[in-house]
């Protein structure tokens, strides 16, 4: 096992995509192998050294940024261990990123549908903040692929669950340690707090806990036959009303719940204001001058849509006068590589922005109800209209989830942004909404866990925290401010 205490060294490890600053570690590990990763739990354990696990750092939380302790970073267990096509099952350990993922799945035919937008991303991390991405409005999030993982407890013990799978009669019951249940995580997305539901697998506790329960070493997720052909368009509309409405009236009529079932061909809705749009015309000169708003809707074809899609497009946009020739097209390989990179562009632009301005990232990560979505929509656009701060709305409107980024360009603009976010996650919450549906909680978004869930709710999960780790060593600072 390697072992870091060189200042220089360890800097590299002291930051993520949410800008914070003033993270510090007297150390790092880098294990190379589950006995290894056991090794350093039981010393950190027996020492009581505070313990931040660290994966690709692409985060936008601060959760894998330590303040004291030791970094053990996922970094060189980074290895495929099998993939069974029949069972379309893949083995893998936590450092592996998702470009790792695609790249070995696409000469089998395969893929892993969550699709997160930051390929560098590991499955770890992914794991650890229930990751979600444009395809989840299909697909569902991180979660409904994860079918096993192997963790290493700080006590030693080693616990390795498999999706349905009850573990009864033990301390690791987890129906026991959520008996008389304080909350329920919302039926949406969610990356907030410790999962709760009836009857849940003990797996779901660990997934989205952002590192503070246990480590990760080996994954085994679920895979989905490769798409045989999709069709992907960027359509521009005249005002955010009308890129709104076209997606709302879209799913209604092909009467899509708030978690559309597997056998819908439409993979995402992602929607950019204009603000979005002119923040990219730099790069993509050829964005029309006049758009106020823009929807990108990708869709698998198959044998069923194949001779009727383009005609069935065309009339949907074309109540909202806007003619589907006009429209950016994915028709050849080359064009959807194209729209992907125009996609994957945004959150880059946005956190240059942030970097260029020496800010920590402010920024939403709701989502709400189905039913919800139009309120919290025109809430947004309300408080935003009068704030005179700069804003870029853009994400996953397919899910009822975008991300509203404020910029402070000024420092007495910084109080204000940071008090408009925490009027969102009021909103959201006061909707049945959640503060956080991809990206986590970390130690950023500590405050906002509290405006979601009551006192007992959060005490119960430190109880859960305590159950596992006892001296409060791991992931220190994640969801709790202990």
């Amino acid at each position: 096992m390697l072992k870091k205490i060189d200042p220089d060294i360890i800097k590299g490890y002291l930051e993520d995509s949410s800008n914070m600053i003033g993270g510090f570690a007297e150390g790092l590990y880098i294990p190379e192998n589950d006995a290894e990763v056991r090794e350093i739990l039981l010393e950190c354990q027996a020492k009581s050294t505070p313990l931040t696990v660290s994966a690709a750092q692409t985060g936008t939380t601060g959760g894998c940024i330590p303040f004291g302790g030791w970094i053990l970073t996922t970094q060189k267990l980074d290895k495929i261990l099998n993939i069974d096509e029949k069972a379309r099952l893949m083995t893998i350990q936590p450092g592996i990123s998702l470009e790792q993922i695609d790249l070995a799945l696409q000469k089998r035919h395969l893929l892993y549908p969550p699709d997160p937008t930051e390929k560098k991303a590991t499955i770890g991390g992914n794991i650890s903040t229930n990751a979600s991405g444009g395809r989840c409005y299909r697909f569902g999030a991180t979660r409904d692929w994860i079918k096993r993982l192997r963790i290493q407890l700080l006590n030693g013990e080693t616990l390795d669950i498999k999706r349905g799978e009850k573990v009864l009669g033990s301390r690791f019951d987890v129906n026991e340690l959520l008996k008389d249940p304080q909350y329920q995580t919302p039926n949406i997305k969610c990356s907030a707090g410790y999962y709760s539901r009836p009857n849940m697998d003990l797996i779901d506790l660990f997934i989205g806990s952002e590192g503070t329960l246990g480590v990760i070493t080996e994954v085994d997720i679920g895979l989905y036959p490769a798409f045989v052909e999709i069709f992907d368009l960027v359509a521009f509309f005249a005002s955010e009303e009308k890129a709104v409405d076209f997606v709302l009236t879209t799913k209604r009529s092909n009467q899509l719940s708030t978690q559309p079932p597997i056998n819908q061909t439409t993979n995402f809705y992602e929607f950019f204001d204009e603000n979005t749009l002119q923040m990219l015309r730099p790069a993509y000169p050829h964005i029309p001058a006049d758009a106020k708003a823009a929807i990108y809707v990708e869709e698998e074809l198959n044998e069923i849509n194949q001779q009727t899609y383009f005609d069935d497009w065309s009339a949907r946009l074309e109540k909202y006068g806007v003619v589907l020739e006009d429209c950016w097209l994915g028709i050849t390989s080359k064009q959807k590589e194209e729209l992907a990179k125009f996609r994957h562009a945004i959150p880059e632009h946005i956190n240059e922005l942030f970097k260029l301005h020496h800010q920590t990232k402010i920024a939403t990560d709701i989502a709400v109800p189905e039913d919800k979505f139009l309120e919290m929509f025109d809430y947004y656009t309300l408080e935003l209209s009068t704030s005179n701060l700069f804003y870029i709305k853009f994400g996953h409107i397919g899910d009822n989830h975008l991300h509203v980024n404020l910029l402070a360009r000024e420092e007495k603009d910084l109080t204000l942004a940071q008090a408009l976010v925490l009027k969102f996650i009021k909103k959201a919450v006061s909707l049945g909404g959640t503060a956080s549906a991809e990206h986590g909680i970390g130690k950023l978004k500590v405050n906002y866990l509290k405006e979601m869930y009551s006192k007992k709710a959060l005490d119960q999960m430190l109880h859960v925290k305590k159950h596992f780790d006892p001296k409060l060593i791991l992931g220190k600072g994640n969801l709790f401010n202990s």
